[in-house]
């Protein structure tokens, strides 16, 4: 699925919230590809070089909105392992989840596919250090938001080889 998400280089999970009303709220800021590649020390060994991936002054932040989230599952993304039972579309960072573990394991463990009045999908949003996936009913909407990025806060050091 294409989102507003798709022009920028990589995001960075900054917070989420889970509504009464059942809505989830992730707030992502973008990260920017640096201009200069450099080495990257790993236990002793030198990579790379690369270039660095960072908040800049002039990243962007955005919302993403699942109106009706109905469960969801959030881990940190250098936990991410290969699902064997995911059949998804393109999309770098928001993409439709046909099928899933973690679908799979929602449906087992609650009533979801038994009393859920409305067909209900599966999405995953992978930002630079979290992986989210939430099954809705309502597709998504993505929002750029007209805000600065919170420069203070400490985010994981990621790199880019291209």
């Amino acid at each position: 699925m294409q989102t507003a998400l798709d022009s920028g280089h990589a995001w960075f999970f900054d917070s989420m919230v889970h509504e009464l009303n059942g809505a989830l709220v992730v707030r992502l800021v973008e990260g920017i590809k640096g201009k200069e590649r450099q080495l990257v020390e790993v236990c002793e060994t030198k990579l790379g070089p690369y270039f660095p991936v960072q908040v800049e002054a002039e990243s962007r932040c955005a919302e993403v909105r699942f109106q009706n989230a109905e469960a969801f599952f959030i881990y940190n993304e250098s936990y991410d392992r290969t699902d064997q039972e995911m059949k998804n579309d393109a999309g770098p960072f928001l993409f439709v989840a046909e099928s899933s573990s973690f679908r799979r394991f929602a449906e087992e463990r609650t009533s979801i596919a038994k009393l859920h009045q409305e067909p209900y999908q599966g999405y995953v949003l992978c930002c630079e250090d979290r992986i989210i996936e939430v099954l809705s009913a309502v597709v998504p909407t993505v929002e750029i938001l007209n805000e600065q990025p919170n420069l203070a806060v400490e985010r994981t050091r990621t790199w880019s080889a291209n």
